[in-house]
């Protein structure tokens, strides 16, 4: 077992533990980290705990993903119950591990806070929930391409193969969504954009999950096809969009965003389906997931 995937199995659990201790504590009624008394009131409404339940779930997967990464075990599981979370919450997280360090460095140099003003909570909550989804998202890739490149030898190799018309239909459509997230970082809410994005870190994030999926968009009909970017691409793909209008600003949705939405979903599962790694039911493939062993043939006779 390799020192990457090890560091990263710690850092995926160190950084999602305050995570994890934030949530229980507004699951249990106390608005710990509200800067206003609207801010505590809605941290206890119904949607933002029914969320608090589900994301904590999300955060107790990633920690034992993590665990099955650098465990022996965790070559055992079956293909699908390991990949696909994997690929869902790479998904999740990679836009904010590359969006929120550039904001913040964009917002150093333009100034002003990182948070809008009428957000209801203190800066130490952002800095905690953010610090620790950026470490997971490195740390998780990380941890998944050791472990796919010893379960699965190669497939995550560069590959050169013809493009499917429907690649092609996928990847123009996730190209579409991808510029619409990058305009959406300019024009906002005035051009149908997610609500909620107004301080120059925030738009950052709609630019890096642009970027993204562009480029698991341009990979998957490359001559010779990046199988790490299709995979974070797609994922980000299918991800972004659902996770956006469930936590969109006061749930105001915009026709616009939920449509494209919609369609960066199928255009990720699609380009998923047709592009990405594909280890499930790959030649050679045992029932625990590693490779078959091969008898050794027989020796033939020498002939006299």
């Amino acid at each position: 077992m390799s020192l990457a995937r090890r560091s990263a199995c710690v850092v995926t659990i160190a950084a999602g533990l305050p995570y994890l201790v934030l949530k229980a504590i507004w699951l249990a009624g106390v608005p710990v980290g509200a800067s206003t008394p609207a801010g505590a009131a809605e941290l206890l409404d119904t949607r933002h705990l029914l969320g608090d339940l589900i994301t904590a779930g999300m955060e107790v997967v990633a920690v034992v993903l993590a665990l099955a990464l650098c465990m022996r075990w965790g070559q055992r599981i079956p293909a699908l119950l390991i990949a696909g979370p994997i690929w869902l919450g790479v998904g999740l997280l990679a836009p904010i591990a590359l969006g929120v360090p550039v904001g913040l460095a964009v917002q150093a140099v333009t100034g002003g806070s990182p948070a809008p003003a009428d957000n209801g909570l203190q800066g130490w909550v952002y800095a905690c929930v953010d610090g620790g989804f950026v470490l997971q998202g490195l740390a998780l890739l990380v941890g998944f391409v050791g472990y796919a490149e010893e379960r699965w030898p190669g497939v995550l190799s560069p590959q050169r193969t013809s493009v499917a018309r429907p690649t092609v239909v996928a990847a123009t459509a996730a190209g579409v969504y991808a510029v619409a997230m990058i305009l959406w970082s300019v024009g906002g809410r005035a051009w149908g954009g997610p609500a909620g994005f107004d301080t120059v870190t925030q738009r950052t994030f709609l630019v890096a999950t642009g970027i993204l999926v562009l480029a698991g968009a341009i990979a998957a009909v490359a001559p010779t096809r990046n199988r790490v970017l299709i995979f974070l691409g797609a994922g980000v793909a299918v991800t972004s969009g659902p996770s956006g209008l469930a936590l969109s600003n006061h749930g105001e949705i915009s026709p616009p965003y939920a449509v494209v939405s919609l369609i960066a979903v199928l255009a990720g599962l699609v380009l998923a389906a047709t592009c990405g790694p594909a280890p499930i039911g790959r030649p050679g493939d045992g029932p625990t997931g590693s490779p078959r062993t091969r008898r050794p043939a027989a020796p033939r006779p020498r002939s006299r």
